[in-house]
């Protein structure tokens, strides 16, 4: 079709298409506990920069998504880590060949993120 563009080397997530096997596979994946980032070199050459903040705010274990569907009420509690600290990644670990699972400064631990979700949240807008 006249006007279309097909030089994009990652359409799947701007079109729906399902992701290929080398667009959610990693060739490389840095983890800054310093900086608190993530990248992630796929093996289609794209690479993904997360900011761990983020990553939390959007966990997929069933307690965040629990949380986040929850109406929020005026007397919101708030678990925040001992001495008042911001919350960081002070662990990581990767899960098989699909996922990583990220350990928080508050003991949160069960958020495991698969490779697929995070080359779809790369997509999204920040």
């Amino acid at each position: 079709m006249a006007g279309e563009n097909n030089a994009n080397p990652d359409p799947a997530p701007l079109t729906g298409a399902p992701l290929t096997a080398a667009q959610v596979t990693p060739a490389d994946i840095k983890l800054s506990l310093t900086a608190q980032t993530l990248a992630i070199d796929w093996q289609d050459g794209h690479r993904s920069e997360f900011e761990l903040g983020r990553l939390r705010r959007v966990c997929p274990c069933a307690t965040c998504r629990k949380e986040r569907d929850t109406p929020p009420t005026s007397l919101r509690i708030l678990n925040l880590p001992a001495g008042g600290g911001k919350i960081e990644v002070i662990d990581a670990e990767l899960m098989g060949h699909y996922a990583i699972n990220l350990k928080w400064s508050d003991g949160h631990n069960s958020g495991i993120y698969d490779y697929k979700f995070l080359r779809a949240l790369d997509a999204e807008p920040t």
